[in-house]
């Protein structure tokens, strides 16, 4: 496996969905008006991402994974990794998410789901609820959470286009109405619900809450790290903003690029994801794919020189990884002029590495 692969989005319905991925990353068509979620890169077995063009056409990644996991991780191969490590979504909320959190490593309720979100559009004076604010006790704390009271100690965090937010397990958090984002996350489907804004379906019922594992894994800690600020490097024909980076993946935006930019994998996968204008990615056969706007690419660690070019002004493109903290973190920002405290502040209130 030498070539990088493309995947057919996934579109997913959902009661607080809209039209949003349509009408701005030209996710599905006109006449989906519930479509909250676009998986663009998904080894799970209930929603495998399918390829589109090149040898591996038609596909998924289930089947390519568990066939080509040494050329697709590199180094970072294990044979304990039965799956692709991460999961890639665009959300779009015509109405607020239900107030969720994940299970962490090594909870018994769930797999464990670490999160970021890149804010791609927000309406004005947009806000996301991330982590807890205010007085009060855990048991204080936790009995507010079981109730519409809820909303006297949910921390209200400003949002704009631009914005990276990291939501680690454990993190009480919400969506709210007329965002729409680009989600990188551990590979992981396990959600408890808080509270659900009292909404019902079409039948009336209420969307089942999951209170007491919510309770079990829940952070109640209260901070103001959830916003991450770039740390970025202007290279000679690019510019790279470290955005995020923690134990289970990294992202790096790549902006204002001239001619060929070197997708530098060292040996290791790369997941990239247009999120302005276009690109055009070629590799050691002489072989090239566009990269449109919305689109999501999986370079393989066995895919040799590949390289990026713009092909729309202004693009803008989501580099997702695998990071080795040293080599892919560290060195380049140090050797950039950032100091330990500036890094560290990738990783929000944990730190990295």
């Amino acid at each position: 496996m030498r070539e990088p692969l493309k995947f057919k989005a996934i579109l997913q319905s959902r009661i607080w969905g809209g039209d949003g991925l349509h009408r701005v990353l030209g996710k599905g068509n006109a006449l989906d008006k519930d479509v909250g979620e676009s998986w663009e890169l998904s080894d799970r077995d209930d929603n495998a991402s399918v390829t589109v063009g090149g040898s591996f056409a038609g596909a998924n990644l289930r089947e390519i994974f568990s066939i080509h996991a040494r050329d697709i991780l590199g180094s970072q191969y294990s044979p304990t990794l039965a799956r692709f490590p991460l999961l890639f979504k665009f959300i779009f909320a015509r109405e607020n998410l239900s107030v969720q959190v994940h299970p962490g490593e090594g909870s018994q309720l769930g797999e464990s789901k670490t999160e970021c979100w890149y804010i791609l559009d927000a309406p004005k004076d947009a806000e996301l609820i991330l982590g807890i604010s205010g007085e009060g006790s855990r048991e204080q704390v936790l009995a507010a959470l079981r109730t519409k009271a809820c909303q006297s100690v949910l921390n209200r965090v400003p949002a704009k286009a631009g914005d990276m937010f990291f939501i680690p397990a454990g993190t009480v958090h919400a969506i709210t109405a007329g965002l729409l984002l680009y989600e990188v996350q551990q590979n992981s489907d396990t959600t408890f619900r808080l509270y659900d804004w009292d909404r019902v379906d079409a039948a009336g019922k209420s969307r089942q809450l999951h209170l007491s594992e919510s309770d079990q894994v829940i952070d109640l800690r209260r901070h103001g790290k959830h916003r991450i600020p770039p740390l970025a490097i202007k290279r000679a024909n690019h510019v790279e903003e470290f955005r995020v980076a923690c134990r289970h993946f990294a992202v790096v935006k790549l902006s204002s690029c001239r001619g060929a930019v070197p997708l530098a994998n060292r040996g290791r996968f790369r997941v990239v994801t247009c999120v302005q204008g276009a690109f055009e990615i070629g590799w050691e056969s002489g072989q090239s794919m566009a990269i449109g706007l919305g689109e999501t690419v999986l370079v393989p660690a066995a895919c040799v020189n590949p390289r990026l070019r713009e092909t729309a002004a202004d693009a803008e493109l989501l580099m997702s990884y695998l990071p080795v903290p040293g080599e892919d973190i560290i060195a380049p920002l140090t050797a950039a002029g950032y100091d330990d405290v500036e890094i560290r502040g990738l990783g929000g209130l944990e730190g990295f590495p």
